[in-house]
């Protein structure tokens, strides 16, 4: 009996201490399994962000420029006047923004019709204009989706490989086209098509991932974009090479979650559905996953299990089992502890060599911390900023006005929770300089305790070629002088406005085409830049000059009387007379001008205004031309 008890008592003893060892090794365990998930899964989400914040920053400046171009005044003035003129200038402009831009490898303006007006494609770096074999491209989809879209829409074609003449670019070319419809005056007018290199995207994409992870991008159909090896890219003539058919039952899974995790031939596959969130942009979703090399899903788990196995094994076989597990356990919190600081540290170093400037606010609106971006835009160190209200500091000018048309797009989404996004804002720097700025703006946290992140970013080289667009709709390229449509829009408010004073004179060079069938179209330029310096010294800061097309030219005045008029018109035929136009061989050739001048009645429109200032010419004209035409009504005998 008391040897069975002995026993008994030694097997008691026993198991409860090989439960004990179970439960300590189950209570350390799997706390630890559960925080390496956590931090695994950090990691991943991490990274998932981090792609999703490069794609959304990618196509946001393709969408800001494609809505730049498609309203700007050069190519609003074009589509309404269609003149020879107005399309070289929208060249220009095109190969200025084109050399801005040297990651977009094409820049083009597709008229309604579907044909190519305007293409400027970047050749190593160096924009080229593309006169010959602009093509119909009435059939492409992006085309389709452009003229069907309304005023302001953008649409974003899917990631795909460029197509020249029916045909695969090869080597291949993958593209991106971004389309802005164009409207005006309410009509459809075209648009404006940007194809940016794909590659550069998913060169970034690839920065944000960990050594031992590779990029995975598919598209909204199963299309391998990258991850795929021989199949990136294979979809654009072959479907059978898609994901989605060659693993149609793992697709539907996917395809029916926003975000998850799958394995695939023994590796493991976390992603997430991207899609650009303004509600005007029509953009394709994108599948952004990060998958582990030669390593399942069930890796973390595994590893766990057989750590436990480890340890009760050691359990068991030592004296001390309780000490060293407490000892284990221990070591691995201050290890976790050392893998959140690193993780910590690695998203600052994300955070600071960030493209965008990033700052946090609290709910007052008081900066809690800004990266070095947001320091070199605003001119404000991190120590300077931290605490003070971001809006009273940098959205209102020191004489008190506010910086905003509207309402605070960060006071907005602290008071409401809902993100907001301005493409044109601006902001006071340290220095008192207004910075043009494009920001979004993002609520976290609970409504009571409702903070928000500003992702900011220079946009004042947008700003300037916006301006520098203006100034070339409005400008004559050859002579500096007005070109008809601004001229024609000023003296129209003139004429709106009923003033009786106004006087229109129209110049003509006489004889002009025969300096260029002599001299050549080089001679010719030089006589009309030297016609335009001669007639501007003789105006008036309020008088409007401008160049109606050809050698034709057209004067605008108020407040004069017709015989001070009519004195005007003469010193300007007896100046144009007595100029010397010196060419670039030395030659000196002189030229005439004839004048036609007309009042305004009060009654009638500036085109019936300008067929009586022709009229006037043409009578200067038929008189033997160097002279000044005064325009009289027809009277009812016949006589002028």
């Amino acid at each position: 009996m008391p040897t069975w008890f002995s026993r008994h008592s030694l097997l008691l003893q026993s198991s409860a201490l090989l439960v004990l060892i179970v439960v300590v090794i189950f209570v350390t365990q799997y706390p630890t399994y559960q925080k390496d998930r956590e931090l695994e899964q950090v990691d991943i989400n991490r990274n998932l962000e981090l792609m999703q914040l490069m794609t959304a920053g990618y196509v946001q400046q393709l969408t800001r420029d494609a809505d730049v171009i498609a309203a700007s005044p050069v190519l609003q003035m074009y589509i309404r006047d269609l003149s020879a003129e107005g399309l070289l200038s929208l060249e220009q402009a095109f190969l200025n923004l084109a050399g801005l831009r040297p990651s977009y490898d094409q820049l083009r303006y597709i008229d309604r019709s579907g044909v190519e007006q305007v293409r400027v494609n970047n050749y190593n770096g160096e924009p080229q204009l593309v006169t010959q074999g602009l093509q119909l491209k009435i059939h492409r989809d992006y085309v389709k989706a452009g003229l069907a879209g309304e005023a302001g829409s953008v649409f974003v074609s899917r990631f795909d490989l460029n197509v020249e003449n029916g045909r695969i670019q090869v080597p291949f070319v993958p593209t991106v086209r971004v389309v802005a419809s164009v409207h005006v005056d309410g009509e459809q007018g075209g648009m404006v098509v940007l194809n940016a290199k794909a590659n550069e995207l998913l060169q970034h994409l690839r920065t944000a991932l960990p050594d031992g992870t590779d990029l995975v991008v598919l598209d909204d159909a199963g299309g391998w974009i990258a991850g795929g090896g021989v199949a990136d890219w294979a979809f654009a003539d072959d479907s059978a090479s898609r994901f989605s058919a060659s693993y149609p039952a793992l697709w539907q899974q996917v395809r029916g979650a926003q975000q998850g995790q799958f394995e695939l031939e023994d590796e493991c596959y976390n992603y997430r559905w991207h899609r650009y969130s303004d509600p005007r942009v029509e953009s394709p979703e994108l599948l952004l996953a990060q998958r582990t090399a030669g390593e399942p899903c069930s890796a973390v788990g595994m590893d766990s299990v057989k750590k436990a196995g480890v340890r009760l094994i050691s359990g068991l076989l030592v004296t001390y089992p309780l000490l060293l597990l407490w000892r284990r356990a221990n070591t691995r919190k201050w290890q976790m502890q050392r893998v959140l600081a690193e993780n910590y540290h690695q998203l600052q170093v994300v955070t600071q060599m960030s493209g965008h400037g990033l700052l946090m606010v609290d709910q007052q609106c008081r900066v809690q911390w800004i990266n070095p971006e947001g320091e070199r835009l605003l001119g404000w160190t991190e120590a300077e900023l931290i605490g003070r209200d971001l809006h009273q500091t940098c959205h209102v000018t020191p004489d008190g006005h506010s910086l905003h048309d509207g309402p605070c797009p960060t006071l907005h989404t602290l008071a409401t929770g809902e993100d907001s996004r301005a493409d044109k804002e601006r902001m006071v720097g340290r220095n008192g300089r207004i910075v043009h700025l494009s920001m979004s703006v993002r609520a976290f946290g609970d409504p009571e305790n409702r903070g928000a992140i500003l992702a900011i970013a220079d946009v004042s080289r947008h700003v300037e070629t916006e301006r520098n667009l203006t100034q070339l709709a409005r400008t004559d390229a050859l002579t500096g002088v007005l070109n008809r449509g601004a001229w024609l829009s000023v003296v129209s408010s003139w004429v709106d406005n009923d003033n009786a004073a106004l006087y229109v004179i129209v110049l003509d060079l006489d004889h002009f085409k025969r300096v260029n069938d002599t001299f050549g179209h080089g001679a010719g330029d030089t006589v009309l830049k030297t016609f335009v310096k001669t007639v501007s010294h003789l105006l008036r800061r309020d008088d409007v000059f401008g160049r109606l097309g050809g050698e034709e030219f057209a004067l605008a005045v108020r407040h004069l009387t017709k015989e001070q008029v009519l004195v005007l018109a003469e010193r300007i035929r007896v100046a144009v007379g007595d100029m010397l136009c010196t060419l670039d061989d030395g030659q000196e050739i002189t030229i005439t001008t004839s004048c036609g001048v007309a009042q305004y009645s009060g009654e009638e429109s500036l085109k019936q205004l300008l067929e009586k200032a022709d009229k006037a010419l043409y009578l200067a004209k038929h008189a033997g031309r160097n002279q000044v035409q005064f325009y009289q009504p027809i009277t009812d005998n016949g006589s002028e």
